[in-house]
Formats: structure tokens, sequence, C-alpha cells
């Protein structure tokens, strides 16, 4: 099964990859536009998977990714019984 990544799960994977990368950086990265990739970073902050670390700036919030992937594999296991 071939799913086409959302956009703001491509710059997840980017930023996990090179978390220098800025909203500015993956704009160009991904040949994405500016506000589109800003609103992801924002919601990937909002959902605990970023965390913010000035203007502009953010960094991974791995507990928070962690606590993502567990609830992520809970639901995956309840689906399978």
């Amino acid at each position: 099964m071939s799913e086409e990544l959302s956009l703001k799960d491509r710059i997840f994977r980017n930023f996990l990859l090179d978390p220098t990368l800025s909203p500015e950086k993956m704009t160009t990265k991904l040949d994405a536009k500016y506000n589109s990739v800003k609103d992801a970073f924002a919601k990937l902050a909002k959902e605990g998977l970023l965390q913010r670390s000035g203007r502009g700036n953010y960094e991974p919030n791995y507990p928070g990714i962690i606590i993502h992937i567990l609830g992520r594999i809970d639901i995956l296991e309840k689906q399978a019984k």
C-alpha cells in the first residue's frame, strides 16, 4: 500500500533527521509554501511532538514523541484483536 505522506508528516520526519531545519530551511528543502510549513510546525508543537525553543526555533519533544508512539501502538493492538 503506497500512501503519500502529508506535508506535516514529511516535515516531522525530515526534522527528526535534521533538527537544525527551521521552517524557512524546511520550506526550501521540501519545495513547499512557507505558511503551510509554518502551520505544520505549529501543529506538531500543539500535538506535543515538537517544542518551541524560541521564535521560529523548534526542537524534538522526545517524551511527547514516545507518548504519541505508545498511543498509536495501543490503537493498532486494539484493531488487531
